[in-house]
């Protein structure tokens, strides 16, 4: 017997035999195969469609947080702004108060130097109205009463120029 050299009987039964095997896995195996094959392409699409909803609801997610981020940086700069413009306020409100605080100090300064410079003309004008009625009583070298020489000088001072304090 020759292995190589085909013999009609055997090609038969080997015809045969894979007829039968064929019809069996087709009637057994086949159909439960192919069914498995499909369940099993199912579930792949299943979850592919599932991950395709996640991602999905992920991007509307992020896109939901990026725009409550936004919101709330602009609420920030919104705020920081207020702040801002609150501290300016103040700061000017402070300044014009401390401005005008200066101004009515050196007003108060400058009535208190004007009363006491018309204190000092008064008490001058009475120390030389004193002053030139020694005076007058010395180079006259008459006798008048005190009262009649204060007179005296007092119209003396009175004709005399006024002066006037500068602002």
């Amino acid at each position: 017997m020759d292995l190589l050299s085909p013999h009609p009987g055997l090609i038969l039964w080997t015809i045969i035999t894979f007829a039968v095997v064929l019809l069996i896995l087709r009637a057994k195996v086949w159909g439960p195969l192919l069914a498995a094959l499909d369940e099993r392409e199912k579930r792949i699409r299943d979850s592919l469609e599932s991950a395709d909803r996640a991602r999905q609801e992920a991007e509307a997610r992020l896109a939901e947080h990026e725009e409550r981020l936004a919101g709330a940086e602009s609420e920030a700069r919104r705020i920081v702004a207020e702040a801002r413009e609150a501290a300016e306020q103040v700061g000017a409100r402070i300044v014009e108060e401390a401005r005008q605080e200066a101004q009515r100090t050196a007003e108060r300064a400058s009535e208190s130097i004007e009363a006491e410079k018309r204190a000092a003309l008064v008490e001058l004008r009475e120390a030389a109205a004193d002053m030139a009625v020694q005076a007058a009583g010395a180079i006259l070298d008459a006798e008048l009463d005190g009262e009649r020489n204060r007179k005296l000088a007092d119209d003396f001072i009175g004709r005399l120029p006024q002066s006037q304090p500068s602002a």
